[in-house]
């Protein structure tokens, strides 16, 4: 018995590994989106004529208060307590006597409308942690005069 060849032409192209690509480009935006949204803490910096723009070293701690009196260290998302912030400090830095000179500083980033007695005592717990250099972040305001 004979069979015959038959040559089948193929009128539609396979998408389905394109529709997988796709889909997995669409999730990989949707989680990395939403995660860069959690991590951020926002604050309205105050403004002034006279600030200078630095970057952030990685020995340097941020200590970052919002509007609501709220206190976070670096760019952890969880506030922490006052009394806590000592402890914190000194937990990133290391021990006073031990600390080395260069690494011993923080930046104190404070929103334009947070309590001014929360951001005062701020800095004491930060002085009372044995940091002699200690930064107040604000933005450069050009409308300023002076």
């Amino acid at each position: 018995m004979k069979f015959r060849k038959t040559l089948k032409t193929f009128d539609r192209i396979d998408i389905t590994a394109l529709i997988d690509v796709v889909s997995f480009i669409v999730i990989y935006f949707l989680i990395n989106a939403t995660l860069e949204k959690s991590a951020a803490i926002k604050i309205e910096l105050p403004r002034s004529s006279a600030s200078v723009a630095k970057e952030k070293k990685q020995d340097d701690l941020i200590i970052t208060v919002n509007k609501e009196g709220k206190i976070f260290i670096d760019k952890d998302p969880t506030p922490i307590e006052l009394d806590n912030l000592k402890d914190k400090i000194i937990s990133f830095l290391g021990p006073v006597k031990k600390r080395d000179p260069k690494k011993n500083k923080v930046i104190i980033r404070g929103d334009g409308t947070a309590n001014y007695q929360t951001v005062v005592k701020v800095i004491d717990q930060v002085n009372a942690a044995g940091v002699i250099r200690f930064n107040l972040a604000m933005v450069k305001d050009s409308s300023i005069q002076k």
